[in-house]
C-alpha cells in the first residue's frame, strides 16, 4: 500500500482534514497503520461530528485513478479534437501569462473572466480577480444555486437564515423541521442525521417537495407540491397562519417590518385557491401552518416552535426564486422562530481576510444594469464578490457586447453545469484564450487551450469555510500527490507572477496566501493546522443585543433595522417589495395546449448522493452507486406509455430540436405528470464526442426562459414542459 499511497508526514500515523466532496466538508481522519491507509469520520468536527458518508469514504481511491489528469497539457489541434502536448509548468504558465497579456493590452482586463465555485477556495479566485483589475469573476451556476438564498436572507434579514447550516448546534431542541425543496440525506446527510436524533425525542417533520423523496416517506406532513409553486404554497401557510392568529404577535411588532402589507397581501392566498394551483390538499396546507406556528421552536430548512426551514437547489431554480426564499423567511419572522435555540440561527463566522473591487471598477461588471442586486458596485453585500449572471458572460464572449469577453480561466465545468450547453460551447468556441484547471478531462476542458492538473483534496492544505456556519476548519495535506500537479492557488500565484501582478497583493507564495487570510484571527496557517478548528460562540437574540448590526444598536441588518417583510431595497430598485407569485411559464395553466403536447413537468438537476456538480461520474466506485443517466416517471405514466425500468426514452422539450437520452426509473408515489432527471450528467466512457458531450447532458434542453427571476436571472428549470418518447 505505501508504495500507492505516499504518506505525507511521517511523523504522523493519523492526519485529521476536511472532506471536499460537496458543500459539507465534513471532518474526516485518515489512518496508516501497517501500510494499510484508512477514512473514518472526525468525531471532533463541528459539523459532521464523526458522521462521513459512502463518497467520503471512498475519496482515498481517487488518489491513483487512472484517468486523473497528471501533466500539463496543451492544444495542439482545433478547439475539441483532444490533440495535446504534454508541456512544463514554466511553458504552461508563461504561454497562458503571454496570452493573457496580449488580451489586457488589447481589450483590457474586463475582458478576462476568472470562474469558480465553492467548497474550492474562493479566495485565491478572487485575488486573481483583484490582482488583474477584472470585475468579471463569476461564481458558476451561484444563479441557480446559493447565491439566492443568500440574497433573499439578506433582504430581509440582513443575514444568511434559511440555509441548512443555520440550525442550532446540535437540533434536539427543534419542535419542527420543515425541509422545503432540499434533500439532505442524498446532498447534506450530516444534518439529517441532526433531524433523525430529534425525531426520537417527539420532533415533527414537514417536507415540502414534488419528488418521493426517501424523508418524505417518514415524515409527518408530506407537501407534494406542484413544481415551480412553492411560493404559491407559502403564501397559503402564511394566510392561514394570520388568519388564524397563529403568528407571534409581539415579536411581529416589535421586530418586523411591514406586516401590515403582508396581511392584505395574502388574503386571495386562501388554502382553496392555492390547493388548486399546488395539486395538493387544503386540508394538508392548514395542517402544516398549524403545525409550524404551535409546535415551537421550528426551523426551516425550511420550522414547530422552535421550527426550523431549510432549503436549497428546489426554490433557488426557480422564476419565483427571490420571492419564494423570502416568503420562508417571512414564515419563520411571523412566527417568532428567529435565532434562538431550535430555531433557524444567524450564525456568524470567523472573520478571514477577503478582496473586494474598487466600486469604479464594479460599476463595468457585467449584470449590472440589469441585476443591481446580484452585480455591480451597489449588489447586496455577501461574503464573496458580486458576480455577474453568468448568461451575460456567454452572452458577451458571443456577441462581444457590452464588451468583448476574450479570456476564462476556470476550475469548472460550464459545458455540463450552465442552462444551453451548446450555447455555452458557441461561447467558448470564440474566446481567445481557454483555461482550465481539473482533476479530469471534463467537456468544458475538452475545447480548453490549456489544461492544468490540479490536486484533489487529501493533497492539499487550505482554509474550509462554511456557509451559513460559525467555524471554518483547516485541510491538511494527507498523501503526497503523483505526477506533476499542483495546488490551485499555486498554480494561480504562479500565473499572477509571471503577469508581473502579484505585488499587487500582500504575500507572494501559497502559503504567505494562507497565513494573510488567517489575520484576522491572529493566526498562522501553521498554527490554525494544530488548532484544526475556529469556533465562534452562539448567541442567543443577538438583534436584541445589538450583536448583528454595524453601530452596535439592537436589530437587524436592514436598512429599517427589523426583519423586512416588505422589503425597501427591493422597493428600491422597482422590484415588488412583497413576494409575488407568478405562473411557471410555459406550464400546464399559463400555456395548456403546449401542456397537451409536452405532458410532463420536468425537474432537472435532482441531487443523488454520489454526484457535486458533475464530479463523479468519471469515478467508479461513485458510477456503482448511481450507474446510468435516469429519468424518474411514475408507474401510472409508465403503463400509460409502455414503458418498463431500465427501457431507454427519449426527454424533449419545447423549442428544442436536441433530445436527451436516459434509463426509465419507475418511482412509486410521483405525480403522474412530473419526471426528474439528474443534472450535470456526461458520459466519460464515450469515445463519440458527441455523444460523450450530449446525448445525457439536461443542459442541452434548458434555456434562460421568459419567466426569469427578474432579481436574480435565475431560470425556472425545475418547472420545464417535458415530454418523453421511447427509444
Amino acid at each position: 500500500m505505501e508504495d500507492i499511497f505516499l504518506w505525507a508526514d511521517p511523523m504522523k500515523e493519523e492526519i485529521k482534514t476536511a472532506c471536499k466532496l460537496c458543500l459539507n466538508c465534513c471532518g474526516m481522519i485518515v489512518s496508516k497503520n501497517n501500510g494499510e491507509i484508512r477514512i473514518k469520520g472526525d468525531p471532533d468536527h463541528p459539523l459532521s461530528r464523526g458522521y462521513i458518508c459512502k463518497k467520503g469514504m471512498a475519496s482515498l481511491g481517487i488518489t491513483n485513478l487512472p484517468n486523473r489528469l497528471r501533466y500539463p497539457l496543451r492544444r495542439v489541434g482545433e478547439r475539441g479534437s483532444q490533440k495535446w502536448e504534454r508541456v512544463s509548468w514554466e511553458e504552461a504558465i508563461n504561454g497562458i501569462s503571454s496570452k493573457l497579456q496580449d488580451i489586457l493590452n488589447k481589450y483590457g482586463s474586463k475582458s478576462i473572466c476568472v470562474q469558480s465555485l465553492p467548497p474550492k477556495d474562493i479566495g485565491i479566485w478572487q485575488a486573481f480577480a483583484y490582482a488583474l483589475g477584472t470585475p468579471n469573476f463569476f461564481r458558476h451556476d451561484h444563479h441557480v444555486c446559493f447565491t439566492p438564498i443568500l440574497i433573499a436572507d439578506t433582504l430581509t434579514f440582513g443575514n444568511l437564515m434559511i440555509y441548512p447550516n443555520s440550525i442550532y448546534d446540535d437540533g434536539l431542541k427543534t419542535r419542527t423541521f420543515v425541509l422545503w425543496g432540499v434533500n439532505l440525506p442524498e446532498t447534506n446527510p450530516a444534518k439529517a442525521r441532526v433531524i433523525e436524533l430529534a425525531r426520537k425525542s417527539g420532533a415533527k417533520l414537514i417536507v415540502v417537495d414534488p419528488r418521493p423523496i426517501g424523508i418524505a416517506k417518514d415524515a409527518d406532513i408530506w407537501l407534494r407540491v406542484r413544481p415551480g409553486t412553492d411560493l404559491a404554497l407559502s403564501l397559503g401557510i402564511i394566510n392561514t397562519i394570520i388568519k388564524e392568529n397563529l403568528y407571534d404577535k409581539d415579536f411581529v411588532e416589535k421586530w418586523t417590518y411591514g406586516f401590515d402589507h403582508l396581511r392584505k397581501h395574502v388574503e386571495e392566498y386562501t388554502p382553496e385557491r392555492v390547493a388548486e394551483i399546488t395539486w395538493l390538499d387544503k386540508n394538508l396546507i392548514i395542517e402544516a401552518a398549524r403545525l409550524i406556528s404551535t409546535n415551537k421552536p421550528a426551523a426551516i430548512i425550511s420550522t414547530n416552535k422552535p421550527s426550523a426551514i431549510f432549503t436549497f437547489m428546489g426554490l433557488a431554480m426557480s422564476g419565483n426564486s427571490t420571492s419564494a426564499l423570502r416568503s420562508l423567511g417571512i414564515i419563520l419572522a411571523i412566527t417568532g422562530n428567529i435565532d434562538v435555540e431550535g430555531s433557524n440561527f444567524v450564525k456568524i463566522p470567523p472573520q478571514t481576510e477577503r478582496f473586494r473591487l474598487p466600486k469604479e471598477i464594479l460599476k463595468e461588471q457585467l449584470s449590472a444594469d440589469k441585476f443591481p442586486i446580484l452585480s455591480g458596485p451597489d449588489a447586496i453585500p455577501a461574503p464573496f464578490l458580486p458576480s455577474p449572471n453568468p448568461f451575460d458572460v456567454i452572452n458577451a464572449m458571443i456577441t462581444e457586447k457590452p464588451y468583448p469577453i476574450k479570456a476564462l480561466i476556470t476550475d469548472c465545468n460550464p459545458l455540463t453545469a450552465l442552462e444551453d450547453s451548446k450555447r455555452v460551447l458557441k461561447a467558448l468556441l470564440k474566446l481567445d484564450l481557454l483555461v482550465v484547471l481539473e482533476l479530469f478531462m471534463t467537456p468544458t476542458a475538452e475545447f480548453a487551450d490549456y489544461v492544468l492538473p490540479i490536486t484533489w483534496f487529501l493533497e492539499s492544505n487550505s482554509i474550509v469555510e462554511y456557509s451559513g456556519m460559525n467555524f471554518i476548519t483547516s485541510r491538511k495535506r494527507v498523501l503526497k500527490p503523483k505526477g506533476d500537479v499542483k495546488e490551485e492557488g499555486e498554480i494561480i500565484i504562479d500565473l499572477m507572477r509571471s503577469m508581473k501582478i502579484l505585488d499587487k497583493l500582500p504575500f507572494s507564495t501559497y502559503d504567505e496566501y494562507l497565513d494573510f487570510r488567517l489575520r484576522p484571527l491572529n493566526l498562522n496557517f501553521r498554527e490554525f493546522l494544530t488548532e484544526g478548528y475556529v469556533v465562534s460562540p452562539n448567541v442567543e437574540k443577538k438583534y436584541e443585543k445589538g450583536l448583528l448590526r454595524a453601530d452596535g444598536k439592537p436589530g437587524f441588518n436592514t436598512p429599517t433595522g427589523k426583519i423586512e417583510i416588505y422589503s425597501t431595497i427591493l422597493e428600491k430598485y422597482g422590484y415588488d417589495p412583497l413576494p409575488v407569485y407568478k405562473e411557471p411559464k410555459p406550464g400546464p395553466y399559463t400555456t395548456p395546449e403546449l401542456f397537451k403536447e409536452y405532458p410532463f413537468i420536468m425537474i432537472t438537476g435532482v441531487r443523488t448522493l454520489p454526484f457535486y456538480h458533475g464530479l463523479g461520474v468519471q469515478i467508479p466506485e461513485f458510477r456503482k452507486m448511481h450507474p446510468d443517466p435516469s429519468v424518474e416517471i411514475s408507474r401510472e405514466a409508465a403503463e400509460r406509455l409502455g414503458l418498463k425500468e431500465g427501457d431507454l426514452v427519449f426527454i424533449e422539450v419545447p423549442g428544442k430540436e436536441d433530445r436527451v437520452q436516459r434509463k426509465v426509473r419507475i418511482v412509486e408515489g410521483l405525480h403522474e405528470s412530473v419526471i426528474g432527471v439528474i443534472g450535470h450528467w456526461y458520459l466519460p466512457e464515450e469515445s463519440d464526442q458527441d455523444k460523450r458531450l450530449w446525448s445525457a447532458n439536461i443542459n442541452v434542453l434548458t434555456s434562460l426562459r421568459d419567466d426569469y427571476d427578474p432579481v436574480l436571472g435565475g431560470s425556472g428549470c425545475r418547472s420545464m414542459l417535458a415530454r418523453i418518447r421511447k427509444v
